[in-house]
């Protein structure tokens, strides 16, 4: 099956993890849990913790910067 668009726009960013970290990703990619590889796995969690952390509001977020 061919991957579909992704309808909202993305930004490419670089991190660095513990292999433990990545060896659960790619743990989790294998079982086609929450991706196909670690890359998607690690978006997908990163995503989810963020809309969690909108839901239940830490901090006063400020508005976005036009530019």
């Amino acid at each position: 099956m061919a991957k579909t668009e992704n309808s909202a726009e993305s930004t490419q960013v670089r991190i660095t993890l513990s292999s433990e970290s990545v060896r659960l990703l790619d743990e989790l990619a294998y079982q086609g849990i929450y991706g196909r590889n670690r890359a998607e796995v690690a978006a997908r969690f990163v995503d989810m913790k963020l809309q969690d952390f909108v839901d239940t509001p830490k901090l006063t977020l400020r508005k976005p910067s036009r530019k």
